[in-house]
């Protein structure tokens, strides 16, 4: 306290004259600036309504709360890219199958055209109808 009392006699140095301070035109902002000037009071706002709906915002905090957290500890103790165990099986050996060849013996079209006609009569002779199926005759007289 005493070393404020004794400099009362010192001469407090003028004040400068105040001057207020020229406003220069902000530059509009360009590009992602402008998309977050707009969309930054769009968040805020839907922020503030959902959070008053507290109902809401817990259950769903609690979720994003969780699932980040289950994230977290994976990056943290999940695999880090360690080697695996690769066992190799040895492949099958492959089946030798052997191709049937044409028969040089006999007119190779007389066969089929003979194998045709004989599908031809088959086909005709197809009842699909079945007519030739009768249902079994019942006797109805039951006598106990």
């Amino acid at each position: 306290m005493n070393d404020q009392n004794q400099n009362t006699n010192v001469e407090t140095p003028a004040q400068a004259p105040v001057t207020t301070p020229i406003e220069t035109p902000q530059p509009m902002p360009t590009g992602w600036r402008l998309v977050l000037s707009r969309v930054k009071p769009l968040l805020i706002s839907s922020f503030n309504r959902f959070y008053s709906n507290k109902k809401i915002f817990w259950p769903v905090s609690i979720v994003f709360g969780i699932l980040f957290l289950v994230v977290v500890l994976g990056l943290i103790f999940g695999n880090r890219g360690g080697t695996q165990n690769v066992s190799k099986t040895p492949t099958p050996t492959p089946t030798v199958q052997s191709t049937p060849e044409a028969s040089e013996s006999g007119n190779v079209l007389t066969k089929s055209q003979s194998k045709l006609k004989d599908l031809k009569n088959q086909i005709i002779n197809l009842d699909p109808e079945q007519s030739r199926l009768q249902p079994p005759n019942l006797n109805f007289d039951i006598k106990f």
